[in-house]
């Protein structure tokens, strides 16, 4: 708004001055002339300053929703524990996230489980907690009221972060996952992978065949002052399944600048993002495919800053598929509506029981 006032403002006073020039003497047209012309230039390097001024003054969050979160001091007063598997449920996903439930417990049995309820009914949150009512297994009632409306957007995940930082003040370290996944392999194989990120950077997920660039709108990099030429060649992790250890790195230089960027509606939901219409088929494959991936490329994006580009030391390339596989919302239904009916149906899950 202050820039176009000030273009009109700019433009009337051209313009008077150039009627009172044609009207005036005609010896003082040439000064005039002049003085108009060095008048605007100082006029326009005076705009362009106060442009340049407003790019790179970043539109911030309230600081109130960090005090809420628990970034001054820890929400969570109860015993802290070693590791915790976490992942959500929103309104309609109970049947997936018992299963997920069931899943963890027969995989992972000495392991605590939190399950955060962003939505659920009564009715079902009746149901989850009679599939989840051992001394492994919590579900939290994660009150959300207090935040902006969209963070509860299934497009934009908001939340993820929100309650990812929630689980480390529970749990020295976590693995959080969709409810969605099903685990294949038994605790060793997490248990080495858990060694390796506790004692490596706090971070330990799974890359895609994806350019961060290729799925984060140009506008997002602006956001966090770097050029999205540094992401050109570097692979996007999903957030299916990641680990995080609660240490000062993670806490101050990946969860704190990621819950910001969640908060301001400017750096998570830029102008013109949208999360379908991905065109993949674009040459060379780095470039923007049309969709944005909201909290996981913010994610991305900090994590090449925060390591240097070098996504050895927060990812690995290791095929997924031998340690854990997505079951659609669907399947899970299925398979729920079959249990209550007694059919056994052996294509039910694609992991194995051993």
């Amino acid at each position: 708004m202050r820039t176009k006032h000030f273009l009109l403002v700019l433009f009337a006073v051209i313009g008077t001055s150039l009627l009172l020039i044609l009207l005036g003497p005609a010896g003082q047209q040439n000064d005039s002339i002049k003085s108009i012309v060095s008048q605007t230039h100082e006029q326009l390097r005076n705009l362009k300053n106060n442009l340049r001024e407003a790019s790179e003054q970043h539109p911030e969050m309230d600081p109130k929703y960090l005090a809420l979160l628990g970034f001054s001091h820890s929400l969570y007063n109860g015993t802290r524990s070693n590791f915790s598997v976490v992942t959500y449920v929103l309104a309609g996903e109970v049947a997936s996230t018992i299963l997920y439930a069931q899943n963890i417990a027969a995989k992972l049995p000495s392991e605590q489980l939190l399950i955060y309820d962003l939505g659920l009914s009564e009715t079902d949150l009746h149901a989850l907690q009679a599939f989840c009512n051992s001394t492994r297994c919590t579900v939290i009632t994660y009150d959300v009221s207090s935040l902006p409306s969209y963070i509860t957007d299934e497009n934009m995940h908001a939340f993820r972060p929100i309650i990812i930082h929630d689980a480390l003040s529970r749990a020295r370290t976590i693995l959080f996952t969709e409810n969605s996944v099903r685990l294949r392999a038994a605790g060793k194989e997490l248990a080495e992978i858990r060694v390796k990120t506790e004692n490596g950077s706090g971070v330990m997920g799974w890359t895609t065949q994806q350019a961060v660039t290729s799925r984060t709108h140009p506008k997002m990099f602006d956001y966090f002052d770097t050029d999205a030429d540094n992401f050109l060649f570097l692979p996007m992790v999903s957030l299916d399944f990641v680990l995080f250890v609660s240490t000062p790195l993670v806490n101050d230089q990946v969860m704190l600048p990621w819950v910001r960027c969640m908060l301001t509606p400017e750096c998570l939901h830029p102008i013109g993002a949208q999360s379908g219409g991905c065109k993949y088929n674009k040459k060379p494959q780095y470039r923007y495919s049309g969709c944005h991936a909201y909290d996981t490329s913010a994610f991305n994006i900090i994590l090449g800053l925060t390591f240097g580009f070098d996504e050895s030391k927060y990812s690995t390339h290791e095929d997924s598929a031998t340690l854990y596989s997505v079951e659609t919302l669907e399947q899970a239904t299925r398979i729920l509506e079959n249990r209550r009916k007694n059919i056994t149906d052996t294509s039910e899950h694609p992991f194995t029981e051993e």
